[in-house]
């Protein structure tokens, strides 16, 4: 068997595929639920964005953490701006959601509303928050009582950018750093992966547009480029900082 088949194989097989259809019709759901309350309109599955591996379509086939963020109308700031505020926004986005799935585990969880399904096993990590004029947003957290900067806009951007600058080998370099590292247990986090491929193609153009007969060096050169890597206490993230 060819290098490249084996390689395509590998990547059809790590596609979410019909998990989209399910994923697509609760983060709308969700949503409904959501401005059926804060924007008193019935139906409307606007103001969300999904984030996270999946919103950076770096997910894999098997995904059950989703990262949304539900976007709050400004009018209501300064409603939440107290040391209460982040507390009392997640509770009444938990209250929201408990309303639609009754039978469904819902919590807030320190910053997101965590809403486990029980059919497919998905988990959706449901993040109010408010725009600001950067593109950033502001979230609750309820261990400061306070409203912290997120940036995923930036990091799905960056993501976007150096995936069609490597004939989309950045997203699927991605993807099978994460079926590697789930299939090894191997203690590193969807952000990351996709931080540490971002900087791979950083340091080398040489496989911008390479085809799938030429992934298993562009495999081997990305180990070898994490086996070099110093020791860290943290990295940036991709786009964010």
């Amino acid at each position: 068997m060819k290098t490249s088949e084996v390689f395509d194989g590998l990547l059809a097989n790590l596609k979410v595929c019909v998990t989209e259809t399910t994923v697509g019709s609760r983060r709308d759901e969700i949503t409904k639920s959501l401005n059926k309350d804060f924007r008193s309109k019935d139906g409307d599955t606007a103001h969300k964005l999904m984030v996270g591996s999946y919103g950076r379509h770096t997910a894999i086939k098997g995904v059950s953490d989703l990262d949304m963020i539900y976007i709050l109308p400004p009018s209501i700031r300064g409603d939440y701006d107290s040391e209460s505020g982040p507390r009392r926004m997640l509770e009444r986005v938990r209250n929201d959601l408990k309303a639609r799935y009754s039978n469904t585990d819902i919590r807030v969880d320190q910053c997101v509303v965590r809403v486990q399904f029980q059919s497919n096993a998905f988990k959706f990590e449901v993040q109010p928050a408010f725009t600001n004029a950067d593109g950033s947003f502001d979230y609750p957290d309820t261990v400061t009582g306070s409203w912290k900067v997120t940036k995923p806009r930036a990091e799905i951007e960056a993501t976007r950018e150096c995936n069609g600058r490597t004939s989309t080998n950045m997203r699927h370099l991605a993807r099978m750093a994460r079926a590697w590292k789930n299939a090894n247990g191997v203690g590193m986090g969807g952000l990351l992966i996709d931080t540490l491929v971002h900087r791979f193609f950083a340091q080398t153009n040489e496989y911008d547009s390479a085809g799938t007969g030429s992934f298993d060096l562009m495999v081997r050169d990305f180990f070898r480029f994490l086996m070099e890597e110093p020791d860290k206490d943290f990295y940036l993230a991709l786009g964010s900082n």
